[in-house]
Order: C-alpha cells, then structure tokens, then sequence
C-alpha cells in the first residue's frame, strides 16, 4: 500500500431501544478509530497534529500527502489540539516561561489584531538541554493580555514559574510584577545581544563624528567594519580578523562588543555570549538538509496510512 490512498468506508449500525420510556429512543454506534462524522482515522490525525508538533511542516503539506483537501485536514487538526490543549496537566512542572510577541498579519494599515502574544516554556530537562514548548497564542499585545492568560491558568503556573524571559516591553513585565511575583525577570537572549550590537554601533557611530566630523563615507575605515565589528568572534575569517587588527583603534572598539557582552551575560551566570548566536551557515545548510532528509523517512513510514469515510 506504500503511497497509495486507502478509502475505507463503514457502514455505522443504528440501535434502536424498545422501551417506550427510553428518552433517546435511537443512536449510532462509535468505534474509537473514528470519531462521529470524521474524515480521518484517529491515527491519521495524532499523526498529523504530531508533525506540525514537531517537524518543519504545514497543514497543507500533510493535507497534500494524505491526500485530502485543506479544510478537511485542517478540521481534524483543529478538533485534536483543541483536546491536547485541555489537558490538566499540559502546564504542570513550568519552571521558566517566555513571552513575546509575534506579528502573523503584517498589513500597513494600523490594526488591533495583527499581532499576538506567545507563551513558550524554556524549561530545560533533566540533562541541561532545552527543549522550547509552544504553550499558547492570544490575540493581542498588551500587558493585559498575558496577565489574563496567566490568571486563567491560575495556581499551576504561578506556584512553578522561577524564571520569566522577556523583551524590552513595559507591558510584559508590569503583567510579571503583578502576576509572577515570585519569578525572576530576565531578558531573553536575543535581546540581550541586540542591546550589545546597538551599544557598539554607537560607539562606533561617535568614533567617527568625533574623528572625521561627518557620517560614514563608502572609504572610511570604520565604515568598511560596521557590519564586521558586530560578527561573533568564532565567525570571524582571516581576512575579517585583519581587517580588524589593522589598527589599534579599531581593535579597541572590538574589543568593547567583547566586553559588554561578556558583562551582560556570562558575568550574570547566564550562558556564555557564543551560545547566544546563530550556527554558521554551513552548519544551518547540513541541518536544513538532515531535518529534511528526517521528515522524508517519517512520511515514508507514515503517510498513507489507511484513513475512513464514515457514512
């Protein structure tokens, strides 16, 4: 049966109840393969919530492999997760939580609802590895907003929380002052080194008005390592480095992105600055390439598994 669709269809018994007195007097009979009026087999569908769990998906890739329409897939999706969401103990043992906000309508006319708020659990496991957990999505971005997602969710949240990771929004942390009490307010990684680059883009920025009185031409030094000064020293190549060491100055001010990243992270006991950046290119290629080579053995074993019409 390998990448051939299989269409079962069942034919559901009806059971009909012969005492007068009966109140629902007749009802359809339910396997658990299959919910009522599904399109998917329970299998298909856990196997398609779990892919876009966990692998570099989208409803309609699963829907082109099992060999439905968008909707149809979509619907089972939907009906599943909402379950998996429910579940009393999906938010037990959350010792660091993250909060951002993420815009999934890009428009350029002004809107309320173009933006929304996500919660991600940053709580590593037992072997010091971190494994981020989407929690939720709420529409909005506000201070209220997480604070009332927080509320809903009540005591088995706020009791856990140790560690609250945030960006620079005021409104994020008012909602973890009044809410979290107890947790420790950090900024996330991400932010901690842009607030680095920003800092030594301006003293690069100063360097130049103060020694050439103007702003950045095509053939001034510093402004041939602008985009260089702020590359992580383990990305640097040997031209890159030479640039640099050409003079002392320019050495310096190096020097000082070193520093102050060193200052604001490793001196506070968080990770070292490097674990903060991105892999090099050639790293992130043979990842793309092994997560995609992962996903194609997963649908083989998979996909086009037998799925039921109920009629």
């Amino acid at each position: 049966m390998l990448r051939t669709a299989v269409r079962v269809r069942w034919r559901k018994r009806i059971w009909r109840c012969p005492e007068p007195a009966c109140a629902r007097r007749t009802w359809t009979e339910v396997q658990p393969y299959a919910t009522p009026r599904a399109k998917l087999t329970a299998r298909a569908t856990s196997w398609a919530v779990d892919a876009l769990r966990h692998d570099d998906t989208t409803v309609s890739a699963i829907a082109r492999h099992l060999g439905v329409a968008w909707d149809t897939c979509w619907s089972a999706i939907k009906a599943d997760a909402q379950t998996r969401i429910a579940e009393p103990d999906r938010l037990k043992g959350i010792k660091t939580i993250g909060v951002d906000e993420h815009i999934w309508r890009p428009s350029k006319i002004t809107s309320t609802d173009k933006a929304v708020t996500v919660m991600v659990d940053l709580t590593r496991d037992e072997h010091g590895c971190l494994q981020a957990r989407l929690l939720d999505a709420v529409q909005g971005r506000s201070g209220k907003v997480y604070a009332d997602w927080l509320t809903e969710h009540g005591v088995d949240v706020k009791v856990t929380v140790e560690h609250a990771a945030l960006d620079r929004f005021r409104g994020y942390a008012n909602a973890i002052r009044d809410e979290l009490p107890d947790a420790v307010a950090v900024l996330d990684a991400f932010h901690v080194v842009k607030l680095a680059g920003q800092a030594l883009d301006e003293v690069r920025r100063r360097v130049q008005q103060q020694t050439l009185h103007r702003r950045g031409h095509k053939d001034d030094p510093l402004y041939k390592v602008r985009r260089t000064l702020l590359t992580g020293d383990e990305h640097l190549t040997d031209r890159q480095r030479e640039r640099l060491g050409r003079t002392p100055r320019r050495l310096s001010v190096y020097c000082t992105q070193a520093d102050m990243q060193d200052m604001l992270t490793h001196s506070a006991g968080r990770e070292p600055p490097h674990r903060f950046r991105c892999p090099p290119q050639q790293h992130r290629r043979r990842r793309s390439r092994n997560m995609k080579h992962d996903r194609e053995q997963q649908q083989t074993e998979h996909l086009h598994r037998p799925r039921a019409r109920v009629s």
